[in-house]
């Protein structure tokens, strides 16, 4: 028969461990542990219990813990239990420690069980809920009608630009004045004396020289008076004006509405 305490008690002093380090280390008590050693059952609670004090002793001297329990159940499970035997009670510490071992059990037991629960409440929560079929091919959204605006009306073409009879037609038939007053700007390149009257009223009656500049407005009539033709230069309505004659030469040029034609390039 083996000495199963024994080989405890030979394991704890070859690692130089004393039973009070190991009863602080496991929570069992100093008694129980030396009953372990003496091969003394009948100090231990029994059942679970000692197997896991077994357990426990073997794991702090270094031993395997299951070969461990197998030789103490080999060694104790067959032995007569006396009929005046009753069983040591079970200590605080020794009560306190079962019930850890019980509830880590259970909470080992929990975390395994709902891990994948978890993972699989996750995984339906992300994904959703699948189409069905019907549902797959979805139809567009009515979108509701614009409200009608009104469509531009189609352009009408301008229609065509007549010119009064009394317009006078510059280059390319263009009209130089129909209404409003017209616009002369006298700007001689050279010294020359000039005499302008517009629409009856004198504006000027002096030698200008190259570079001056007169501007002025009619309605009906302007008289132009130069005494050197060659050095005179004028526009009409910002277009440039003919030539009225050479150096030294005196001219007159009336302009009206009706002979605008003849004055403009």
């Amino acid at each position: 028969m083996s000495d199963l305490g024994g080989k405890l008690r030979l394991a704890r002093e070859g690692r130089g461990i004393s039973l009070q380090q190991i009863a602080a280390s496991t929570k069992i008590s100093v008694a129980v542990l030396e009953a372990l050693e003496r091969n003394d059952i009948s100090k231990l609670p029994g059942g679970i219990f000692s197997r896991a004090f077994v357990r426990s002793y073997a794991i702090e001297v270094g031993l395997d813990p299951d070969r461990t329990v197998a030789e103490f159940l080999e060694r104790f499970q067959d032995e007569p239990v006396r009929a005046n035997h009753v069983p040591a009670p079970v200590s605080d510490e020794d009560s306190t420690f079962e019930i850890q071992q019980r509830v880590a059990r259970v909470v080992l037991m929990l975390v395994v069980i709902s891990v994948p629960l978890i993972g699989v409440v996750l995984y339906f929560t992300v994904r959703g809920p699948r189409p069905s079929p019907q549902t797959t091919a979805t139809e567009p959204a009515s979108t509701p009608s614009p409200t009608s605006v009104p469509q531009p009306a189609a352009p009408v073409n301008p229609p065509p630009v007549v010119n009064p009879p009394d317009a006078a037609l510059g280059r390319n038939g263009a009209p130089l004045a129909t209404a409003g007053t017209i616009r002369l700007e006298l700007h001689p390149i050279g010294d020359c004396w000039v005499k302008l009257t517009v629409d009856g009223r004198p504006v000027i009656a002096r030698l200008m020289h190259a570079g001056e500049t007169e501007v002025s407005e009619m309605r009906d009539t302007a008289v132009i008076d130069v005494g050197n033709a060659g050095a005179f230069a004028y526009s009409v309505n910002g277009r440039p004006g003919k030539p009225l004659g050479a150096d030294g030469q005196v001219r007159t040029a009336r302009i009206t509405r009706d002979t605008l034609a003849q004055y403009v390039q």
